[in-house]
């Protein structure tokens, strides 16, 4: 805004032109017609598009003894021109010999912040999938270093980096992109090669139990087998998704509630599944138990998983008794369901497709009630875990002891086939668990083939 004068001067003159008005119209005996107007009543908020105002007395223009008064803040404008930085609506007066003109508004428009440009780039392209060999990225938002604050997520895994590295055991092309105050950068391709060990057993981690309480007392015992040799003494046990656990031996204990995921190395190998321990809340004991019935608004349920998220929230998921074959939709359109959380996935799916009655396991999910929704592929990975009791075998055991519990409350048993999940992976296809002997894998099938789906719903432990 213009150079505006101090309220006290003004004061001081308003006063002063009041008091000659008085004489001037006690001695002519005069009444003055004063008429304000600008050459525009629009103007942008950038500092410099001006509004230039004229003031008429009496049908003549004049800026002897003439105030232009701006009524948000009572100032009195310097000169006859207006520009401001601050966008809104201001109203005007001009006064002239104490008459006053009608009130004339001028809007200032906002100017549009600029997008910013986001580069996303990487030391190298390629890395050996030995969880060492390291892929350093640097984010550049309009030019200035931001890597330490940008979000990079692996798109084609669904997953967020916890820094600006890479490294990995797992061989693949992974895509990286970043994002900044929601614009995103370009995409960023690295390849992780296996490392060329020869293998000639598989390796595998298994643990004694999968959830133990916050108490530091209560421990999950590891075993390591190289094919059918125990070589627990002499494998190396490790958190994967906690920098900063350490395991000693092969038992594990905690204070803090959490997911903790372990991974052995042995003889150049690297178990290429996780065992998850769920570490949870003592005070949880007796109010909520993994297998245990759980009426949702009436609705009669089984909790299948208990997890504590980064932020420290505690939620137990639980599952319908029932299940159906459905298609996952009769259209091929790409609903933008990419993320680790069910209910998120499934509001994408039913509000970015072309009609919600085109998603019939969405559908039949969400006639469950409110807050009902397709798993995602993590939390039907819980629930094949959870049935399995982590042995990921349709044999298994408890396997036939679920399917008890879900017969006896009127339920259906689980069936060894694929379930939908609520993630895609393209327009075509979305990914589905494999409910079989010795499953571990992730498969993609085309969106209207028809598959089993089964409903999730969660809440927050208070």
């Amino acid at each position: 805004m213009k150079k505006l004068f101090s309220i006290f001067a003004l004061l001081s003159l308003a006063t002063g032109f009041v008091a000659c008005e008085t004489t001037e119209q006690t001695e002519d005996n005069k009444e003055h017609n004063v008429e304000l107007t600008a050459d525009k009543t629009a103007i942008v908020a950038d500092g410099s598009d001006a509004a230039t105002f004229t003031v008429k007395v009496d049908g003549k223009a004049t800026t002897d003894d003439v105030m232009i008064i701006c009524l948000n803040d009572n100032s009195v404008l310097e000169g006859n021109t207006f520009t401001t930085t601050t966008g809104g609506e201001y109203r005007f007066k001009a006064s002239y010999k104490g008459f006053t003109s009608d009130t004339l508004a001028i809007t200032a428009t906002p100017t549009e912040s600029p997008v910013p440009t986001v580069e996303l780039s990487v030391d190298k392209g390629e890395i050996v999938a030995d969880n060492t060999d390291t892929a350093t990225f640097t984010v550049k938002v309009d030019g200035e270093d931001k890597s330490s604050e940008a979000k990079i997520t692996v798109i084609n895994y669904n997953s967020e980096l916890e820094s600006n590295s890479f490294a990995t055991d797992v061989a693949g092309e992974f895509v990286f992109v970043a994002n900044w105050d929601g614009v995103k950068s370009n995409e960023v391709k690295v390849v992780a090669t296996a490392v060329e060990t020869p293998v000639q057993k598989s390796l595998k981690i298994q643990s004694d139990v999968n959830r133990i309480k916050a108490d530091g007392t209560e421990k999950a015992t590891f075993t390591v087998l190289y094919g059918e040799d125990d070589v627990t003494a002499d494998a190396e046990i490790y958190c994967s998704n906690h920098e900063n656990i350490t395991v000693e031996g092969n038992t594990f204990s905690s204070t803090t509630v959490g997911s903790y995921s372990f991974r052995a190395r042995y003889a150049g190998q690297t178990t290429g599944t996780a065992v998850s321990i769920d570490v949870y809340d003592p005070e949880l004991v007796g109010k909520y138990e993994i297998g245990a019935i759980y009426e949702v608004n009436g609705v009669k349920s089984i909790i299948y998983a208990i997890k504590t998220d980064r932020h420290g929230d505690t939620y137990v998921y639980v599952m319908s008794l029932d299940e159906e074959d459905l298609q996952w939709s009769t259209e091929k359109v790409w609903c933008n369901c990419g993320s680790e959380y069910g209910h998120w996935n499934t509001e994408d799916m039913l509000r970015n497709g072309t009609s919600p009655e085109k998603y019939p396991a969405a559908q039949w999910c969400v006639s469950h009630g409110e807050g009902w929704c397709m798993p995602s592929s993590k939390e039907l990975q819980w629930m094949w875990e959870a049935i399995t009791n982590g042995e990921l075998n349709f044999q298994a055991t408890s396997v036939a002891e679920w399917n008890k519990l879900l017969t006896d409350n009127g339920g259906e048993p689980f069936c060894e086939t694929y379930y939908w999940s609520s993630n895609e992976t393209s327009e075509d296809l979305v990914e589905v668990i494999a409910f079989m002997n010795d499953s571990v894998v992730c498969l993609d099938p085309q969106k209207d083939a028809c598959y089993t789906v089964r409903a999730s719903y969660r809440f927050k432990v208070e």
